[in-house]
């Protein structure tokens, strides 16, 4: 006969959820290893997390002390123990000064729930996690470059057309096309091409600077920056270091034709939200106009009557 006491303590004490048991009160009555390695190996004192502790006085002062996090848990468990939730869920994040880690925290009446103690347990869901951020973090970037993607872009500029319009500034948008890049392509191959558009991205992530900038590739060889509380004058020195950025790297067709810019900028003092889809089609505008005038240019949209073109 096996028994079955000793089995369960055994078993208690080997799963890799840091288990604790707390009564009414809020008090720790038993805790498995995994809880007391944690403790022991994050620093944790023994008086915060160990049996006769009050578990709750822990998670309430990690709240005064700025955690909102711990506020929802400490609600969280006095839900489940004043019986109005069967159940607390909470995933939160943990991290080391090593590691990024998260947790999803467990609360549950002990057995049929008529029971004056209480489980409360941490999972670590850290893989599951990454997994998510970096799937979140391909969903709005562009595999290639590492820029954000139309998607990124879309939701950028309407978050930032808004504050614009909280904070009465100016945003300026710059679209961006590679002259003669199917040529250069064609020429010397999709491995060459990429390292292009590589370089050209590097360059416009380096002068994104700013929480209200953001570089983009829309596709292709096209690709834009949103340059928030950023005026007409500004935003063309802008769009020159750009162009410039973009000559200086000489890719160059058979010793004539050249990888070179064509930049198209729109400028707005937003009054309204959604203007976001105009702004683009400015800017699209004044792009075609650096396109059609010669390439290897910077125009404005002709709301502002602004145009220049093979600056040299």
């Amino acid at each position: 006969m096996h028994d079955l006491a000793a089995v369960r303590a055994t078993v208690f004490d080997s799963l890799e959820e840091q288990i604790a048991l707390i009564d009414q009160a809020g008090v720790i009555v038993d805790t498995n290893t995994a809880w007391k390695n944690f403790g022991a190996e994050n620093g944790l004192s023994g008086n915060s997390a160990s049996v006769g502790s009050n578990y709750l006085d822990t998670v309430r002062n990690s709240c005064n002390a700025g955690d909102s996090l711990a506020g929802d848990a400490a609600q969280g468990i006095l839900s489940v123990i004043n019986r109005e939730l069967p159940g607390f869920y909470h995933e939160y994040p943990c991290h080391s000064q090593t590691e990024q880690r998260w947790f999803m925290m467990r609360v549950v009446a002990l057995g049929a729930g008529t029971s004056s103690l209480f489980v409360i347990s941490h999972l670590n869901i850290t893989q599951r996690k990454l997994a998510e951020v970096r799937a979140e973090y391909l969903s709005l970037h562009d595999p290639l470059t590492g820029l954000a993607n139309l998607r990124k872009f879309n939701e950028f500029l309407n978050q930032e057309m808004r504050r614009n319009v909280r904070d009465g500034s100016t945003l300026s948008l710059l679209m961006i096309d590679l002259d003669h890049f199917k040529e250069y392509n064609d020429k010397f191959g999709h491995p060459a091409g990429d390292q292009c558009l590589i370089k050209v991205g590097e360059f416009l992530q380096s002068v994104s600077r700013r929480p209200g900038d953001l570089a983009v590739r829309l596709g292709g060889d096209e690709f834009a920056l949103i340059l928030g509380s950023t005026g007409t004058d500004e935003a063309h020195q802008v769009a020159e270091e750009v162009r410039m950025a973009i000559k200086s790297l000489k890719l160059i067709i058979e010793g004539k034709t050249q990888i070179t810019a064509s930049i198209g900028i729109a400028t707005a003092s937003p009054k309204e939200p959604d203007l976001d889809s105009l702004l683009r089609s400015e800017a699209d505008k004044a792009l075609y106009m650096a396109k059609t005038t010669g390439q290897n240019a910077i125009a404005h949209s002709p709301v502002h009557l602004r145009f220049e073109s093979n600056v040299m």
